[in-house]
C-alpha cells in the first residue's frame, strides 16, 4: 500500500510540474535579421567616422567632411581644412526578413561525396519570408560556412528562377559560403512573400551560423575623403542551422558538452523555450555524469531519452501547425499562438541530428 501511494504521489507531482510549465509557456519564435548598421543608428555612426553627419529623409543623409586641400579651419595639430559635404544615400539593407530553415541526414544512397570514415552529410534548407514592412525587395541570400573547409564539396540546389555561385574559391581571401541570387528576369522577393527552395548538402555536423540577405535600392556611391558603411554592415543578417567541421575523433564527452551549448543558443535565440529546454539540459547533465562513473550504457538512455522528449515536443509542433495556420506577420517577430509548443523546427532538427550523431559514438 505505501508503495502505491508513493507511486501516486510521484506521478501527480509530475502532472502538477508540467500544468505548471507549460502554464509558463511562451511560444518560440525566430527573429527578423537585424543589419551591424540598423538604420536608427546610421547618423550617429557617419558621425563617428567623418566630421559630422545629419539625416535628410527618405534614406539619404548629408555627410560633412574635411577637406585637407586648403581653408581657414584649424585641426588639433594646426593643419588647415574646409569643411565640405558629401550626399550618400539610399542606404540599402532596409528589409525585414524571417529566415526559416532545418536540417536533415542525408539517407547513405543519396550521399554525394564517399564515405572515407568522415562526418556524416546533412542537407540544409532555408526560406525568406520578406514582411510586409520591409521596404526594398531582397535579391540574394548567403549562408556563410566560415568553419567548414573550402574545399568540402557542398551540392547545391536552386529554387525556380534562381542560380547559385557555385564551390568557394580556394583562394585564400575568398569568401567561404553558399550563395544564391535570381536570374535574369526572375522577381526579386518584394516585400509580404516568400521564397523556400534554397538548398545544399555536405558533410558537417549541424551547428548554428550566420547567414546574410542583399536587397536592392542601396547607393553604391562612394567618396574616397567620406566612409560611408559597407554592404555587408547594413545587411539583414541572423543566425540560421548550417554546417560545421569538428574532429571525427571528438570524444563522446566533448559532443555532450556541444549539445548542451546548442540547447542553451537555442534558449537564447528563442527557438526554444527555457521552460522546455530544462528536462533536456538535465538530461545531457546525467549524461556528462555517466560518463564521469563510465557508465555507458546509462548515458546512452539519457541521451535516447533527450531524443525522446524532442520528439514529444514536434508532435505538439505539427498539431499546433495543422490547428492555427501563421500568417505572414508585419511585426518585427514572427506572430505565433502562444498556445503553440515552445520549440521551432531550427531547433528540433539541429538538437536531434546532434543528438543522434552522439549516439552513433556510443
Amino acid at each position: 500500500m505505501r508503495n502505491v501511494l508513493t507511486l501516486l504521489h510521484c506521478f501527480l507531482t509530475v502532472v502538477m510540474v508540467f500544468a505548471h510549465t507549460c502554464l509558463e509557456i511562451d511560444a518560440a519564435t525566430r527573429s527578423v535579421f537585424k543589419p551591424v548598421v540598423p538604420e536608427d543608428q546610421a547618423v550617429a555612426w557617419l558621425k563617428k567616422h567623418n566630421h559630422d553627419a545629419e539625416e535628410l529623409g527618405k534614406g539619404r543623409y548629408r555627410i560633412y567632411w574635411r577637406d585637407y586641400s586648403g581653408g581657414d579651419l584649424r585641426d588639433e595639430d594646426g593643419d588647415p581644412y574646409s569643411i565640405r559635404t558629401f550626399d550618400w544615400g539610399p542606404r540599402g539593407g532596409k528589409a525585414n526578413v524571417l529566415v526559416a530553415n532545418r536540417v536533415e541526414l542525408v539517407k547513405i544512397g543519396n550521399r554525394t561525396t564517399p564515405d572515407r570514415g568522415g562526418l556524416p552529410e546533412y542537407r540544409y534548407t532555408y526560406n525568406i519570408t520578406s514582411l510586409e514592412t520591409s521596404q526594398q525587395p531582397v535579391h540574394s541570400l548567403k549562408i556563410r560556412t566560415h568553419d567548414l573547409p573550402k574545399n568540402w564539396e557542398r551540392d547545391i540546389s536552386n529554387p525556380l528562377g534562381w542560380k547559385n555561385y557555385g564551390q568557394p574559391s580556394l583562394h585564400a581571401g575568398s569568401n567561404n559560403g553558399v550563395s544564391w541570387s535570381p536570374k535574369s528576369g526572375t522577381p526579386y522577393i518584394s516585400p509580404g512573400t516568400s521564397r523556400g527552395g534554397f538548398v545544399f548538402q555536405c558533410r558537417s555536423l549541424p551547428g548554428i551560423i550566420r547567414a546574410d540577405v542583399w536587397t536592392s535600392g542601396g547607393s553604391i556611391n562612394g567618396h574616397e575623403a567620406v566612409t560611408t558603411p559597407y554592404h555587408h554592415q547594413y545587411a539583414p543578417r541572423g543566425l540560421v542551422v548550417g554546417p560545421v567541421a569538428i574532429p571525427v575523433e571528438t570524444s563522446v564527452l566533448e559532443l555532450t558538452r556541444r549539445l548542451e551549448t546548442l540547447t542553451s543558443q537555442s534558449v537564447e535565440l528563442g527557438w526554444l523555450d527555457a521552460s522546455a529546454a530544462a528536462p533536456l539540459q538535465q538530461y545531457l547533465a546525467n549524461t556528462r555524469t555517466a560518463f564521469g562513473k563510465n557508465q555507458q550504457s546509462q548515458a546512452r538512455r539519457e541521451i535516447q531519452a533527450f531524443v525522446t522528449t524532442l520528439n514529444a515536443l514536434e508532435k505538439q509542433r505539427a498539431v499546433g501547425e495543422q490547428t492555427d495556420k501563421i500568417t505572414v506577420p508585419s511585426a518585427g517577430v514572427e506572430k505565433q499562438n502562444p498556445a503553440e509548443p515552445p520549440i521551432i523546427e531550427e531547433a528540433f532538427t539541429l538538437l536531434k541530428t546532434n543528438a543522434e550523431y552522439l549516439l552513433t559514438q556510443l
